[in-house]
């Protein structure tokens, strides 16, 4: 049985205690966040408000802000288990104070009531010796069968490629679906073409399979575009029609 104390009450933290209380071989031992009652009813998983250094813990997740982090490491400086933080971006450096330290990072996008399937979620470890990997990755393997050893630059890059992929693809819909509520169309129009365009860019490299009016520089079109755009999505399309002619015309 492994014993897991996590620290936070996001989204990220929340899925993670489903998932744990689902999982035979995990024992979430305690939970820990700044609210007064947890953000969702928990019949397994203890509550606190400060971490419990008197409970026997395996390993402690740190599932908070970025910004956060360095802050609650100091305050786990004299814990004996195994302390990783989840975050994409943070360096392992940031639990400098804690004598055994990782990382566990699900490459995931987390909103608290969309359902999820961790067993196709990628976990990337890092730690700092063999003995607290393998635990990690342990750990991980009760979750998902995509876990990968990666180092702090290979996290960075993929945190920032998870950037364009989901949160700027998530704004450019949003800024689709804005266009078609202006015009009084509905969006679902473009559901079958916004499906094909991700079923292909799984498939095929994307640069392999760029269309559309920029790539082959048909400014006459460009400009009807712009012409019913707002100035902020007008500054937006110029931008990224002037990334794609650059990148296939270069």
């Amino acid at each position: 049985m492994m014993r897991i104390a996590l620290i936070g009450t996001g989204n990220l933290a929340i899925h993670l205690v489903k998932a744990f209380e689902k999982c035979p071989q995990i024992e979430c031992v305690q939970w820990i966040g700044r609210r007064a009652t947890p953000p969702i009813t928990s019949h397994k998983t203890p509550y606190f408000a400060k971490y419990q250094h008197d409970t026997q813990t395996d390993i402690c997740l740190i599932a908070v802000s970025d910004d956060a982090i360095p802050s609650i490491a100091k305050e786990l400086k004299d814990t004996d288990a195994l302390v990783a933080h989840t975050a994409g971006a943070v360096s392992i450096k940031a639990l400098e104070t804690i004598p055994r330290k990782g990382v566990f990072y699900p490459l995931q996008s987390f909103i608290q009531h969309h359902a999820i399937d961790w067993n196709k979620i990628p976990i990337c470890l890092e730690a700092e010796n063999q003995d607290d990997m393998q635990m990690l990755k342990s750990l991980a393997h009760l979750l998902s069968k995509e876990v990968h050893e990666i180092s702090e630059q290979q996290r960075l890059h993929l945190h920032t490629a998870a950037v364009f992929a989901n949160n700027f693809c998530n704004h450019l819909l949003n800024t689709s679906q804005q266009i078609t509520t202006k015009a009084e169309v509905p969006f679902s129009l473009l559901h079958p073409l916004i499906s094909e365009t991700f079923k292909r860019v799984l498939a095929y490299q994307a640069s392999q399979i760029q269309t559309g009016p920029a790539k082959r520089n048909d400014l006459k079109t460009q400009e009807k575009h712009l012409s019913i755009l707002s100035e902020k999505e007008a500054e937006l399309y110029r931008i990224l029609s002037q990334s794609i002619f650059n990148t296939h015309n270069s």
